[in-house]
C-alpha cells in the first residue's frame, strides 16, 4: 500500500506573515480546495491497497487473448491492464487452458480469470467483477448447408433437425442452451481454432463459438466463402473477471469493480472494445 502523508490540519488552515507574525485566517476556496487534495491522497492509497498479487489465466482466444510479438496481447489483455492499473492492482499472467482454468479458479491455484459468465454452479467457488464487456456466442455453419441449418431460428427447432454439434469444453454458451444440450450430439474439443478447422472440413454440422472468435479464425484460416452464422444467436451476455473465493479478499474486488464503473462511465472501456470489432 503506498504511504499517505498525514497533514497537520490545523496548521493547513492559517497562513502566516513572517514579518509581524500575525496569523490570517485563509479563505473559504482555500480550505476546500486543501480539504479536497487531502481527500485525493487518501482515495490514491486506499487503490492502491490490493493485497492479492493476482495471477491471471489466459489462453490463445483471438481477438481477446494472443501472443504476439512475443507478448501477451488482445482486447480482453488490454482491458485488464487499464482495469487494474485503475484499480492499483498488480498481476501476472500465466497460459493456462479454459477447462483447467476453472478446476484451478476453484482450487485457488489461479486467483484471476478473464471473459467468464456468471452462473450460479460458478458462483458456488467464484466471486465475480462487474461486468466489463459483452459476449455473443454465435452458430457457425457451411455456407452450403445454410439453408438446410436457417430453417430453425431457435435450439427447440434445431433439435428437431438432429445436427451434429462441436463446442469448447468447459465453455458457457447461455441458459437457453444449457437446459437443451442433452438433446444435441455433442462433441467438445480443447481448442478455438480446432472448432472452425473440423467445420471446414465437414466433420460437425454446428459450431458453437463467440462471434467475434469464430470471424477471425475463419478469416486466418482462409474459409470466408465456406463458413457463415446463422441468423439468431446461442447467448448474447455480460462478461465478467471471475475470481478464486480461495484466495481473493472481497475488498480487492470492489476496488476492481470502482475502477470498471469509472471506465465504462468515461468510454475508455468501449474505445478498447471498438477497435477489436
Amino acid at each position: 500500500m503506498l504511504a499517505c502523508p498525514v497533514y497537520n490540519l490545523a496548521a493547513l488552515t492559517q497562513s502566516r506573515f513572517h514579518g509581524d507574525k500575525k496569523t490570517m485566517p485563509i479563505t473559504y476556496l482555500t480550505r476546500h480546495l486543501l480539504m479536497a487534495m487531502l481527500l485525493l491522497l487518501f482515495s490514491n492509497a486506499a487503490l492502491a491497497g490490493c493485497q492479492t498479487r493476482f495471477l491471471v489465466g489466459w489462453l490463445d482466444w483471438k481477438p481477446y487473448q494472443v501472443w504476439h510479438n512475443d507478448k501477451v496481447a488482445g482486447m480482453d489483455i488490454e482491458l485488464l491492464k487499464v482495469i487494474m492499473n485503475a484499480a492499483g492492482c498488480r498481476y501476472e499472467l500465466t497460459k493456462v487452458p479454459w477447462e483447467r482454468t476453472m478446476r484451478y479458479i476453484k482450487s485457488g491455484d489461479l486467483d484471476l480469470a478473464l471473459g467468464a459468465s456468471k452462473t450460479a454452479e460458478r458462483s458456488e467457488w467464484a466471486y465475480f467483477s462487474e461486468p466489463y464487456r459483452r459476449e455473443i456466442m454465435a452458430l457457425f455453419v457451411r455456407r452450403d448447408e445454410y439453408t438446410k441449418w436457417s430453417a430453425a431460428q431457435n435450439f427447440e427447432q434445431l433439435a428437431g433437425l438432429n445436427p451434429r454439434v462441436m463446442a469448447l469444453r468447459g465453455a458457457y454458451y447461455g441458459s437457453t442452451w444449457n437446459q437443451i444440450k442433452d438433446r444435441f450430439f455433442v462433441h467438445q474439443l480443447n481448442k478455438y481454432e480446432q472448432l472452425i478447422q473440423m467445420l471446414g472440413v465437414q466433420r460437425t454440422d454446428v459450431v458453437l463459438t463467440d462471434l467475434y472468435n469464430g470471424k477471425v479464425l475463419i478469416k486466418e484460416l482462409g474459409l470466408e466463402r465456406d463458413i457463415t452464422t446463422l441468423d439468431w444467436n446461442a447467448s448474447d451476455d455480460d462478461i465478467h473477471m471471475m475470481f478464486s473465493k480461495a484466495t481473493v479478499n472481497p475488498d480487492d474486488i470492489r476496488l476492481i469493480d470502482e475502477a470498471i464503473r469509472q471506465l465504462r462511465q468515461s468510454g475508455t472501456l468501449q474505445q478498447i472494445i471498438d477497435r477489436y470489432r
